[in-house]
């Protein structure tokens, strides 16, 4: 049977991986068809597919894979409404969130066309000991100044809430119920898990 969703993920560590499965898991367990993917490995997009797409900050953008995966299927999504989660601190600060989502906010900007259903900054997850980094990138963090070294591993993605949201899609997928851009709102996906939205 064909997926009614497509779950399009770019992950250099695993953690957005981790959310999109996550996801998707929810939304076949809601009775949605799910195709969960990392976006190299996205061959095509049926005009009647709903998108998820997920990403992650690096170094306040988001990494390559996402700009090629957007801008080859930039027909096909201009012409839904995708959902958008994007990864961002590992720190539970209001102050880490409202920088995350001013980045996202501008790395999203350099696609005027691609209209967002929802766009929900997340906590992430860091790990120095599990990251897939570019080669010079790999270089800088053996340095014995580099202060990413002395970052502590954390773990702050809320899975009650990925859950909800996932939940929420499914919903919108069986109804086909018009979905409303979603809007950035500072401390967004803390303020959501605690309130239980």
């Amino acid at each position: 049977m064909q997926a009614e969703v497509l779950i399009a993920y770019v992950s250099r560590s695993g953690s957005t991986e981790d959310v999109a499965e996550a996801m998707g898991v929810t939304m076949e367990d809601a009775g949605v068809n799910v195709d969960v993917r990392p976006m190299a490995n996205v061959e095509s997009i049926a005009d009647d597919m709903s998108v998820v797409i997920g990403t992650a900050l690096y170094v306040g953008r988001f990494p390559r894979e996402f700009r090629q995966f957007v801008m080859r299927f930039r027909r096909e999504l201009g012409n839904v409404r995708p959902w958008i989660f994007v990864l961002g601190p590992t720190e539970n600060e209001p102050k880490h969130f409202a920088a995350s989502e001013e980045q996202a906010r501008k790395e999203l900007a350099k696609y005027p066309w691609l209209h967002a259903a929802d766009v929900r900054v997340m906590g992430g997850s860091f790990d120095p000991r599990h990251l897939n980094l570019p080669f010079v990138f790999r270089l800088a963090m053996k340095l014995p100044g580099n202060p990413m070294r002395k970052v502590p591993a954390s773990d702050i993605r809320d899975w009650d809430f990925i859950r909800r949201w996932a939940g929420g899609i499914a919903e919108h997928v069986q109804k086909g119920t018009a979905v409303r851009r979603g809007e950035f709102a500072e401390y967004s996906a803390y303020k959501n898990s605690l309130l239980g939205h």
